[in-house]
This record gives structure tokens, sequence and C-alpha cells, in this order.
């Protein structure tokens, strides 16, 4: 059963062939809350679905056993930018509060995990260098 942040699953093969999954097939999900069977047609808009069965049926060809040999499809991730931005100057500090280093995405300065890593790197290197230049 979905609840309790549970993740709903479904094996690739019953997605592409838009059939719910009674049980698992060799590839068990590690996600800590748990899981529970749940047809991930109904999280997405159709067209969403039919692109990533479509994707998924190509992808298999390409790679045999992609999709199929028990994968496992947990769904559904989602996530947003921020829709602010907390000004920083070229220091990467904040423009109104001393010693506060907005950083990554939530602050509006990233789109996605790889550019709030690579934020994160520079605005701790700046941090270093504040640091060292104050001693």
């Amino acid at each position: 059963a979905i609840g309790g942040y549970s993740a709903p699953v479904q094996l690739a093969e019953d997605f592409i062939a838009d059939r719910k999954t009674v049980k698992l097939n060799g590839v068990t999900p590690t996600y800590s809350r748990g899981y529970g069977f749940f047809e991930l047609k109904n999280l997405l808009p159709s067209d969403m679905i039919n692109s990533i069965k479509t994707a998924l049926t190509k992808f298999d060809r390409e790679i045999k056993g992609f999709s199929s040999c028990g994968a496992v499809l947990t769904g559904v991730e989602s996530r947003t930018s921020s829709p602010l931005r907390i000004l920083r100057n070229d220091l990467f500090e904040s423009v109104t509060h001393k010693n506060l280093f907005p950083c990554g995405e939530g602050c509006g300065y990233a789109g996605g995990i790889m550019s709030a890593c690579v934020d994160g790197i520079k605005v701790s290197e700046a941090v270093v260098k504040k640091c060292l230049s104050e001693r």
C-alpha cells in the first residue's frame, strides 16, 4: 500500500504493457521508507507516459534488459527551482546580510543537482577565502 512516504513502484515491463505489477522479479527497491505497487500511468499526464514508454522501449533495444529483467521504475520525484533569488555580491556573500552565503537551487543560483553542486563548490571556496583573509 502507498502511504507514509513509501514510494510507488512498477516493473518497467508492466508499465510499458499497461499491466499492474503484483510482484517483483529479482530487483528490490532500496528506498528506506518502503514501497508499494502502483500504476505509474496515474501519476503523470498521458503525453509524458507515452514518451517514457517510447524511450524505455527504444533504450531496451539498444541495451538489452534495460526495461526488462526485473527493472523497477520508482516514481515520481519532482522538483522546481526557486522563484526568487537571494542577491549576492561577486564574493558570493549576501548583499544584505554579512557572512551569509546564498547557495544552490533554493536561493535561485542553480537549476538542478549538478549546477547546485558546482555552485556549492564555488561558494565554499569563497567562504574559505574570506576566512583566510580575516586571519
